[in-house]
């Protein structure tokens, strides 16, 4: 009866052992989204670690950032200001400390002066820098004009190999159907970080502007960027209402616009044009561009197509990809559909040549198979 006893305890302990939730890196929505639920659960096992070992930087790093994604669902959730705040007890001269510290205070949620944080960061930057490393301090040296140190931090980040071959072909493709000297107005990690790498890391596409709208909200960033397109500042209104904040922002654009006119592209992935500019957007198959005239602008993305965009990447998929990557791939059926009819009438080969390439960037993702479908049924629907 005592070694049944025993042998229970053992099978009980192991269950046990098996409940315990394993600590799993958090990266980026943009590389691997979860759900809130996960998060939760990754919060909690890397809360764990930094109990064990208060001076792990990577258990702070994963705990913060478990947290951090957990508001995305919760908006209300405070639990990283309180990460930051245990963390500031455990390590606060670390630069884990520092990176969160400047991300939770850079959110608005008033931890202190975030360029503090952010310099003192900067100045302790690890030798072997990852994903979140990079994506930071690339987005805030841009933020503030700093090109002397952003432009080399870019190229480092290509030269890493880290980021996500997929989201730098749709970034390339979206710059190579451009004009020359063509500004690129969007938002998003996923859209303007891209298209700094591919500058810098590969010197292609340096004759175009990325302007990054939410950015346009600081002073610094402002004056930098109308500096280096030779635009006077408009009047600005003062920030005491979110449209204030929407008021300045068409503002600055329309001031881009009145002096660039038809070479301002808008991305139309992430920047809302509302009814600012709408009238005179024509896409030209991965942008918008901006014009006072009418145009045949269905031609200029079917040459876009036929000998600017590189497509054949679409074929086939030799590693997995970020979620980013992925929505992007598929995404080329939602914008270049609307070219499968046209094609159906005058040029047969290209058809099934397109036909091709926007069903193999839907089919050769990891995308659910419900997801799969709204896109081929997009070009099913498109091709009647």
């Amino acid at each position: 009866m005592k070694r049944v006893l025993v042998i229970a305890s053992l099978a009980m302990l192991g269950l046990g052992a098996m409940a315990q939730t394993k600590a799993i890196k958090v990266e980026s929505p943009i590389v691997t989204e979860k759900d809130f639920a996960w998060y939760v659960e990754q919060k909690e096992a890397w809360k764990a670690l930094t109990e064990k070992n208060p001076q792990d930087e990577t258990a702070w790093l994963n705990y913060y950032n478990a947290a951090r994604y957990m508001a995305w669902s919760h908006e209300e959730d405070t639990t990283a200001r309180q990460v930051v705040s245990e963390m500031e007890q455990a390590i606060p001269d670390s630069y884990t400390f520092n990176y969160c510290a400047y991300r939770e205070s850079a959110s608005g949620k008033g931890y202190g002066n975030p360029n503090t944080y952010a310099e003192a960061a900067l100045a302790k930057l690890p030798a072997d820098m990852q994903f979140f490393d990079y994506d930071q301090w690339v987005c805030y040296l841009a933020l503030h004009g700093d090109e002397t140190r952003m432009k080399p931090l870019a190229k480092r980040y290509f030269d890493s190999g880290i980021y996500s071959e997929a989201v730098l072909r749709y970034s390339y493709n979206e710059l190579a159907g451009m004009d020359e000297g063509g500004i690129y107005i969007g938002n998003g990690d996923a859209t303007i970080i891209p298209k700094w790498l591919i500058q810098e890391g590969m010197g292609m596409h340096k004759d175009k502007t990325i302007v990054c709208a939410s950015f346009l909200v600081l002073k610094e960033y402002r004056e930098w960027l109308f500096k280096k397109l030779d635009i006077a500042l408009p009047e600005l209104k003062e920030l005491a209402t979110a449209k204030d904040y929407d008021d300045n922002q068409v503002a600055l654009i329309n001031a881009i616009i009145g002096k660039y006119g038809n070479k301002v592209y808008f991305s139309p992935l992430n920047i809302n044009v509302g009814n600012y500019w709408e009238k005179n957007l024509y896409n030209e198959g991965l942008v918008l561009k901006y014009s006072k005239k009418p145009y045949d602008n269905l031609a200029v993305k079917r040459r876009n197509v036929e000998e600017r965009y590189m497509l054949e990447y679409l074929l086939v998929s030799f590693r997995p990809d970020w979620t980013a990557g992925q929505r992007l791939s598929a995404n080329y059926a939602v914008l270049l559909a609307d070219l499968l009819p046209y094609y159906a009438r005058h040029d047969r080969k290209r058809y099934d040549w397109l036909m091709q390439r926007l069903v193999n960037g839907i089919t050769n993702t990891s995308l659910n198979e419900e997801k799969k479908q709204e896109y081929l049924n997009l070009l099913a629907e498109t091709d009647k």
